[in-house]
């Protein structure tokens, strides 16, 4: 499916009055998502999710997005518990675009504060859904949007925690950022990026409220992600840090070698940095985070997407 930079803003003008206020908020928060969070999501999913599940809809749906725009009418008439998609003997609700259709349709909820308290366990329980099928950037944004609707005043505690502590470490990170840019493209490295990453606030609350633990004690408040175009260079770019600072073997994680269930491949290494400052990096092809960001199975369709809309 080719798609033009308007694509969207079409389809959505393409519905009648009555429809537009709920489809211009949900595309708002489509492009909120894929700008600040690095979401990428198959283009027929953003269209089902975008759909009114109502039958006046079906006419506007392209012929190419019908069974997963009638997979989400099905889904939001019956309600189903996260569980069932985790059944491989339901074909219906066991894939991964199911999968992701229910947990963008269950944030936007969490975000238009659609939710009544006593759901949390259930809403808890779409965290092993994701973490099944790999969807580990759906987790980490489910987490926080789970930890503001139930817990709001902790939510905005440790928020406003993680706040302090990167504009505290801001002009470190920079220079820890600036030594490994030198580094790599000295190495030889051409193709290469570096992402500041940090983590999510309810992985920082967990640490410091459930583990006890001191926020100096939390080594991966903001990290960095290394991305290369071959696994040649993630590994050449893993001996350049070990070079460039000391490491701790015990905190060295090879999945790249050794992948885990769901199909997440990374390095990850801890290094004591300038001023002793512990930073976790993760070193990763630019395909292996695709994956990791939208599951294995989005990522082969959105790259199908993408290879026909530019050809």
């Amino acid at each position: 499916m080719a798609l033009s930079k308007r694509y969207f803003e079409d389809y959505v003008a393409l519905f009648p009055s009555e429809f537009q206020p709920a489809l211009t908020a949900k595309l708002a928060y489509k492009k909120m998502l894929e700008a600040e969070k690095r979401l990428k999501i198959p283009p027929r999913i953003w269209l089902a999710f975008l759909t009114p599940p109502v039958p006046e809809a079906e006419a506007y749906v392209p012929q190419k997005c019908k069974r997963i725009w009638q997979l989400k009418t099905a889904m939001l008439k019956s309600l189903p518990h996260p569980k069932e998609f985790l059944d491989v003997r339901d074909p219906l609700h066991h894939s991964s675009e199911a999968v992701t259709l229910a947990l963008l349709e269950t944030l936007y909820d969490l975000y238009e504060n659609k939710v009544l308290l006593p759901e949390e366990k259930r809403y808890r329980e779409w965290l092993d859904v994701a973490n099944h099928f790999g969807l580990w950037k759906l987790r980490y944004l489910l987490e926080d949007a789970i930890f503001k609707t139930f817990d709001p005043e902790n939510f905005a505690l440790f928020e406003s925690v993680v706040q302090k502590q990167m504009f505290i470490d801001q002009h470190l990170i920079l220079s820890i950022r600036g030594i490994l840019e030198d580094a790599l493209k000295h190495a030889g490295i051409k193709d290469f990026s570096i992402e500041n990453r940090v983590k999510n606030i309810y992985g920082v609350y967990n640490k410091v409220a459930l583990k006890n633990k001191s926020i100096n004690d939390i080594y991966d408040i903001h990290g960095f992600r290394v991305l290369t175009s071959s696994e040649k260079d993630c590994r050449k770019a893993v001996e350049i840090l070990h070079r460039l600072w000391r490491h701790f073997p015990d905190r060295y994680k090879d999945y790249i070698a050794n992948p885990k269930e769901n199909g997440y491949q990374s390095v990850h290494t801890v290094l004591s940095c300038l001023e002793g400052k512990l930073i976790e990096f993760q070193i990763r092809t630019y395909e292996m985070d695709q994956i990791a960001a939208s599951g294995p199975a989005n990522h082969a369709e959105y790259k199908k997407a993408a290879v026909t809309a530019s050809s």
